[in-house]
């Protein structure tokens, strides 16, 4: 039964639910223009009816007497009297024909001038039907052609009790046209209904055709996406056929990109996209992951051995000179191979031991590396970390600690947050124990959003004690392509209740050219939400001028690489006060990370810098000694860093 429910919830796409909609809507559509059609006749019938009883009541109630009809014998008087009303009504075009028929043997009394002859008993099964009430029928051979033929049954003295038929012939044109003129205005709705919703239909197959491929493909190389792999995967991959994927990382593809531009960088993924397209079997799949990654998923092989020779005749395929811009680029990749059933029955395991592979070959130099169980020690060191981290997001082992960020005159406003584990076995890990692990699996997205959450509420406990600070969450690059990332945060602000301008994500350089489209878009949506954008590390990464214009970010935080040493290397020095000039003309504030002594804040200080962040405030305290470390802080603001050499130390020496 599940199965049959399975499949029938395959079967039902979006537009197969669509027009069994509109063969419904279509078959309701036609019983109602059918029934709309027979009410049109039946009005006509029923005006038929009406005029035939006028004209009865006109022309024969006031010649025809009981008298009359029980000697069955109309005189000449009344019988002139008759044809000169019947002549006077068919000159109009209201009358075709007029009889009286005896409602006991059905025998002619009156007849007009054009009655047939030989036509002088009443059929029985007329006579028995208008026994029982006035009818119509429509007569197409009659007389003087197409007419309606009304029976009334007539009683002349008013006692109730039938002495007559009347039989009244009405010309059919009038009524006739008036039926068909409605039934053409019907059938005419009916087809042009029928024709836009036609039109709807093919509109939304279209629609519907190219969000289906959207879902599915990249918009840069036509390739499909991770969501495509995972639908082949499920058709091809089986406990009897042998089956490889192959993951491709381009070596030295972001040097490539911020030599040449974004735009050359694309233009290589193209190619590179295309070359391994036409180099596969038409059963093969060729998808892009993410960035430079690339995955081919290999069908139908005789043994693993065949998925090392086609991955290295994709890698000499890619190793084939490629123009990009006005250069001549080579282009190297590093390739992990997982072989299906014997490393994995579904996509994302052998995906997993793909990437395991191909960061071997890639760290080791090697090309090419097949994945290998019995050497894999630092994944299942990574698992067991996972599955420990996984429990301790919900089971409270989280830690924020903070640290300020102060400005030249000794103001304190914002608050960088930091997070911390407190293994019950290994004590309070640091990021790095953890933070590179979750960042490449699907566990950052849960634990993002409890940094968020917690540093939120936080930070609403210090506005309501009366210190109007502001915090910034650290953002990884998978955290900033995932489209619900705006929603986590906007709810976390609205429970915290806590305006949106004091939240400032902080992402890195790396993040914004893993998928620069999307990573754009989320940034651009985070920002019209009210929330602050900083880039950190800003100097070691690949952000290029034109991006840094056209992104919605309010902060650059120097890297410490360049503050560590400002005093000593020239270069640096150089590079830290050009970052400050740049960020300031393009209305930009800038943060100094790592500033470990006073003569190096001084020197920031001249320069410009609004903010510095490092030692010589404070290493990153939890909420419960930050609170009286500011209070401390605060109480000797008004000590400017030029004057405050004595403090600073004191501070410093009294650090936790």
């Amino acid at each position: 039964m599940r199965r049959w429910f399975g499949g029938v919830h395959a079967w039902l796409t979006p537009w197969r639910i669509l027009v069994a909609f509109g063969v419904l809507a279509g078959v309701v559509g036609v019983f109602g223009l059918q029934a709309l059609q027979r009410d049109v006749h039946t009005r006509a019938l029923n005006s038929a009816v009406f005029s035939a009883r006028l004209i009865s009541s006109l022309v024969v109630g006031r010649n025809v007497t009981a008298g009359i009809l029980h000697s069955g014998v109309l005189d000449t008087r009344h019988r002139v009297d008759m044809d000169a009303d019947v002549a006077e009504l068919a000159n109009r075009h209201q009358l075709a024909g007029l009889e009286v028929w005896s409602i006991r043997d059905g025998h002619l009394i009156y007849a007009d001038r054009q009655h047939p002859r030989g036509e002088t008993t009443l059929p029985s099964r007329e006579l028995i039907r208008a026994r029982q009430g006035a009818f119509a029928t429509v007569s197409t051979d009659g007389r003087t052609g197409s007419t309606f033929d009304v029976f009334l049954p007539f009683d002349a003295d008013g006692d109730h009790v039938l002495d007559a038929v009347v039989e009244v012939l009405l010309p059919n044109d009038p009524i006739n046209s008036a039926i068909t003129r409605s039934t053409r205005l019907i059938n005419a709705g009916a087809v042009l209904a029928a024709l836009f919703g036609m039109f709807l239909l093919w509109r939304v197959r279209l629609r519907l055709r190219r969000q289906e491929h959207t879902a599915r493909h990249d918009p840069l190389t036509g390739l499909g996406n991770p969501v495509l792999l995972a639908e082949h995967a499920t058709e091809v991959l089986k406990p009897d056929r042998t089956c490889a994927v192959l993951l491709f990382d381009l070596d030295g593809f972001r040097e490539i990109n911020d030599t040449l531009g974004r735009r050359a960088g694309d233009d290589l993924l193209v190619i590179v996209a295309g070359r391994l397209q036409a180099a596969v079997r038409s059963c093969d799949t060729v998808v892009r992951m993410a960035g430079d990654e690339f995955a081919v998923l290999l069908s139908d092989l005789d043994t693993g051995l065949d998925a090392q020779q086609t991955a290295q005749r994709l890698r000499q395929v890619l190793r084939e000179p490629a123009t990009v811009g006005l250069l001549t680029v080579q282009t190297e990749a590093s390739v992990g191979i997982a072989v299906s059933p014997q490393h994995g029955a579904d996509i994302d395991t052998l995906l997993r031991c793909a990437d395991g592979a191909m960061y071997h070959a890639k760290t080791g130099g090697l090309g090419i590396t097949m994945y290998d169980p019995a050497s894999d020690t630092r994944d299942e060191r990574q698992l067991a970390v996972l599955a420990e981290l996984r429990q301790a997001i919900t089971a409270g082992e989280l830690r924020l600690h903070y640290q300020p960020k102060c400005r030249p005159d000794g103001t304190i406003a914002h608050l960088e947050a930091l997070v911390r584990w407190q293994h019950p076995d290994r004590g309070l890990l640091s990021p790095y124990a953890f933070m590179p692990l979750a960042e490449r699996t699907a566990l950052i997205k849960p634990l993002t959003a409890w940094v968020i959450t917690e540093a939120t509420r936080q930070c609403a406990v210090w506005r309501a004690d009366g210190q109007p600070l502001g915090v910034a969450v650290n953002i990884s690059p998978r955290n900033l392509v995932d489209p619900d990332l705006p929603a986590v945060v906007l709810d976390a602000i609205a429970a915290a209740r806590i305006p949106a301008n004091v939240v400032e994500l902080e992402i890195t350089e790396t993040a914004i050219t893993t998928d620069p489209p999307r990573a754009h878009a989320t940034l651009h949506r985070l920002h019209a939400l009210g929330i602050r954008v900083s880039i950190d590390d800003f100097g070691v990464g690949y952000t290029s001028l034109s991006q840094l214009g056209t992104l919605p970010v309010d902060t650059l935080k120097i890297d410490q690489s360049f503050v560590a040493d400002l005093l000593t290397n020239p270069v640096h020095e150089t590079v830290v006060r050009n970052v400050i000039q740049l960020a300031h003309d393009l209305k930009l504030s800038t943060v100094a990370e790592g500033v470990e002594s006073h003569d190096i804040w001084t020197r920031l200080n001249e320069f410009g810098c609004d903010e510095i962040q490092g030692y010589i405030l404070t290493p990153p305290l939890p909420p419960d000694q930050l609170t009286p470390w500011l209070a401390d802080w605060r109480a000797n603001s008004h000590q400017h860093p030029q004057h405050s050499e004595r403090r600073t130390g004191e501070l410093i020496t009294r650090r936790p």
